[in-house]
């Protein structure tokens, strides 16, 4: 396996749930994203930027309450590298159901149409990030962007939702950045 040597620099404190992370040297805050009534995202990307980012995000609306359940109980199970289809499709609206949430499990429609997944769901588990479980998501975008990043319980209740991920905007910048984000990830602290 390839070893890379990252330097650590950048720490951030304090984006939601997330009380610090760690980011490697020549990275920045690019923008926060747009922010409609409770909405709001961090965008962080190299210097050189290139089209990659990891973006921590929340999208302003509270989940059900049936989607909460779910998601509450598949964190309570512990770790998982897999999830079954009906796990998946449960999870919809958990992961976002015009993003991650719309891909291959819950869009009957063909990739290639113009109703179809917008994205290719890779692989789908649960894992801990500083002892909290976490859903883990990798695919790709329609777009072809390439998407890893993790979906968490916010909030006391659990209703809450955010997100911390990478995209990337090919196999190349994959190789190059996927290492870099889990050290990303090892360098959580929770609030």
């Amino acid at each position: 396996m390839c070893q890379h040597r990252i330097t650590i620099v950048m720490k951030l404190e304090n984006i939601g749930a997330i009380k610090q992370f760690i980011l490697p040297d020549k990275w920045s805050e690019q923008r926060a994203g747009a922010g409609l009534g409770v909405r709001w995202e961090k965008i962080f990307a190299p210097d050189d930027w290139q089209g990659v980012e990891i973006i921590v995000s929340y999208r302003g609306v509270p989940l059900d309450e049936a989607s909460r359940k779910v998601l509450s109980f598949l964190m309570k199970q512990g770790e998982r590298d897999e999830l079954t289809a009906e796990e998946i499709l449960a999870l919809r609206t958990a992961m976002g159901v015009a993003t991650i949430g719309d891909n291959q499990y819950t869009n009957p429609h063909p990739p290639e149409s113009i109703d179809g997944p917008v994205f290719n769901l890779e692989s789908i588990g649960v894992k801990p990030i500083a002892a909290r479980m976490v859903l883990y998501v990798e695919g790709r975008l329609r777009n072809r962007r390439r998407h890893a990043g993790i979906t968490y319980q916010a909030g006391s209740e659990g209703k809450i939702v955010e997100e911390l991920f990478l995209q990337v905007p090919d196999d190349e910048a994959w190789l190059k950045y996927r290492p870099m984000f889990d050290v990303v990830l090892q360098s959580i602290v929770w609030r």
